[in-house]
C-alpha cells in the first residue's frame, strides 16, 4: 500500500477517535454528527466536463453523478455562530468519449473513471432561528481536499478488422490542494433525538485536481490527448447531529 493512503488512513482513524471522545466532553462544547452527500454535475456552476480533439480525434470528459459521506465536528462560539469541520469520503466519477474517424469511418469508445478523494473542511456557520425547533443554516470555508491515488481505464474497440485501444490515465495536480466550499441549509433540532439537516453545498476547487491523458493506439495511430479535470461540484446535504449527552444529565432548576 503508497505511504500517502497509509497516512491518509492514519489520520481518519485519529480524527475520528478524537471525534468520538468530543461527544462526550462538556456540555456544548463539540457537537458530532455524520452525513451523506450525493454529488451532481451543474453547467452553470461549470462543472459538467471539458471536450478537446485534433485533426480527426476527440476525447470528452463528462462528470457524473457521485458520492461523498463523513463525520462532522460543530464547535460553538457565540449564540449564533459556530466553527464546522470534518472528514469526508469523496467519490467522482467520470465518463470519458473517445471518437476517431478512421478512412471516413467513425470509430468511439466510452469508459468510466472514478476518482477518490478526501476532504478536510474548515467552514464559519450562522444560524438563523425560523421557529421553536427550525434553523435556518448558513456557511462558508476553505477545504483541504487530498488525493491519494492516480487512476487508469482501458477498452477497445474493432472497426472492419482493425482493433483501436483506447486509454486514459489520470494524474493529479497535487497531492494536497485547497477549495471553497459554501452550504445552505435547514435544521430540525430535537433535545431527546439530536438535530436532524437537509441542505446543499458547491465546491469549489482553487485549481484543476487532476489531468486526464486520452490515449489512442492502433497500427497507423497513436495519439494522446490531455483533458483538465475541474472537479467541481453541487451536493444535497443530509445531516445528523447526536444528541448532547451532558445536555440530558443537567438537573432541571
Amino acid at each position: 500500500m503508497d505511504y500517502r493512503v497509509k497516512l491518509v488512513l492514519i489520520i481518519a482513524c485519529t480524527w475520528f477517535g478524537l471525534a468520538a471522545q468530543a461527544q462526550y466532553q462538556v456540555p456544548n462544547n463539540w457537537i458530532f454528527g455524520v452525513q451523506l452527500r450525493p454529488t451532481f454535475p451543474n453547467a452553470y456552476l461549470k462543472t459538467e466536463g471539458v471536450t478537446t480533439s485534433i485533426d480527426n480525434y476527440t476525447v470528452s470528459s463528462s462528470t457524473q453523478p457521485g458520492i461523498s459521506f463523513g463525520a462532522v465536528l460543530r464547535k460553538p462560539i457565540g449564540k449564533f455562530w459556530n466553527i464546522e469541520t470534518g472528514l469526508n469520503f469523496t467519490r467522482r466519477n467520470y465518463q470519458f468519449d473517445f471518437n476517431y474517424l478512421f478512412n471516413g469511418v467513425p470509430v468511439s469508445n466510452t469508459q468510466q473513471m472514478t476518482f477518490i478523494g478526501y476532504e478536510l473542511p474548515v467552514q464559519a456557520l450562522v444560524y438563523v432561528r425560523l421557529g421553536k425547533q427550525w434553523y435556518m443554516n448558513a456557511s462558508a470555508g476553505i477545504v483541504f481536499d487530498a488525493y491519494p491515488s492516480e487512476t487508469e481505464t482501458f477498452g477497445s474497440t474493432k472497426s472492419d478488422t482493425t482493433f483501436f485501444d483506447f486509454s486514459t490515465k489520470t494524474l493529479r495536480n497535487k497531492w494536497i490542494s485547497l477549495a471553497a466550499q459554501t452550504n445552505l441549509g435547514f435544521e430540525y433540532r430535537t433535545l431527546k433525538h439530536g438535530y436532524f439537516y437537509l441542505g446543499s453545498s458547491y465546491h469549489r476547487p482553487f485549481s484543476i485536481i487532476a489531468a486526464t491523458a486520452g490515449n489512442i493506439h492502433s497500427v497507423d495511430v497513436d495519439k494522446t490527448l490531455w483533458l483538465e479535470l475541474v472537479g467541481g461540484y453541487f451536493s444535497v446535504d443530509l445531516k445528523y447531529f447526536f444528541k448532547d449527552q451532558h445536555q440530558q444529565k443537567r438537573p432541571s432548576n
